[in-house]
């Protein structure tokens, strides 16, 4: 199995996680992912869903000067985000949980 196909499926769900206790810039938000397991997350998948998230309403952005180079984007959820993570959240537990009964192990009678 491809993890980079699973992947695809729930970048929106584990970008606004992410956010979910502190905003974050384009860059750092890719860290925080790769560093939380999602190390095969490509940069332009990440930004990609940033803009397509806050086009969707999800997320405000702010910009940030910076003194060591151009000023950052950073990204927050809102109310429209918190509840879209509320809601995929419990989609995403709901799948898990089939998968993992699917995949259990079962005696045989």
């Amino acid at each position: 199995m491809d993890p980079t196909q699973l992947l695809k499926g729930v970048l929106d769900l584990a970008v606004l996680a992410v956010l979910r206790d502190e905003d974050g810039y384009g860059y750092d938000i890719l860290r925080r992912l790769r560093s939380a397991g999602l190390e095969d997350v490509g940069d332009a998948s990440v930004y990609g869903t940033l803009r397509r998230l806050f086009n969707g309403g999800l997320l405000n952005s702010y910009v940030v000067p910076s003194d060591e180079g151009p000023h950052r984007k950073y990204y927050a959820l809102n109310e429209a985000g918190r509840a879209e993570l509320q809601r995929s959240g419990k989609v995403w537990h709901g799948f898990a949980s089939i998968m993992e009964d699917l995949l259990r192990e079962r005696g045989k009678a």
